[in-house]
């Protein structure tokens, strides 16, 4: 009889298993996060001056979707921007060509800034968006739609030379995914 039960009991358990389909057992596992560093660049080029301040713009995009989140793509649950930032690199011309100008993140001015370009390329002085609420725009952007367009542009008067630099955005999120 004793065995006749734990047969029994090992059949049902099996049923019920076997009648778990792939939906069933996804929502019972946990949220997972994905950890997503994406690092653009935005090349900008300035013609010789001559006394004049000329105006620039570049853009790309930033993306959430990598090979970790593109299946998941319609299940992300939060973004959460853990570091937004550019750096000058590569800079090439005028060694006292300085620019004015703003970083656009999703059609909205982020930051705004003005500096000696070699300078801040040579010191590799990193421009971060600290407020919270813009953060937080940002992720929400990224959230509804994986990818944000990022624009560098502004005035630069570099009267010795042309002027050549790239602005390397850097994006460091985790992505919650609801699986």
């Amino acid at each position: 009889m004793k065995k006749t039960t734990i047969f029994f009991t090992i059949l049902l358990i099996s049923f019920s298993f076997a009648s778990c389909d792939e939906e069933d057992i996804i929502k019972i596992l946990p949220d997972f996060d994905v950890n997503l560093i994406d690092t653009e660049i935005i090349p900008v080029h300035v013609d010789q001056t001559n006394g004049e301040w000329a105006t620039f713009t570049n853009s790309v995009q930033i993306s959430i979707i990598n090979n970790d989140t593109k299946d998941y793509l319609n299940k992300i649950k939060n973004v959460k921007i853990n570091k937004l930032s550019y750096k000058i690199i590569n800079f090439n011309g005028d060694p006292i060509g300085e620019v004015d100008a703003s970083f656009w993140v999703d059609n909205s001015v982020s930051l705004n800034n003005a500096f000696v370009v070699q300078t801040s390329a040579n010191n590799g002085t990193i421009y971060q968006i600290t407020d919270v609420d813009e953060l937080s725009r940002i992720a929400n952007a990224l959230l509804a739609n994986n990818t944000i367009t990022v624009k560098y542009s502004g005035n630069a008067l570099c009267d010795d030379d042309d002027m050549d630099f790239d602005v390397e955005v850097t994006l460091d999120a985790k992505i919650t995914i609801d699986p």
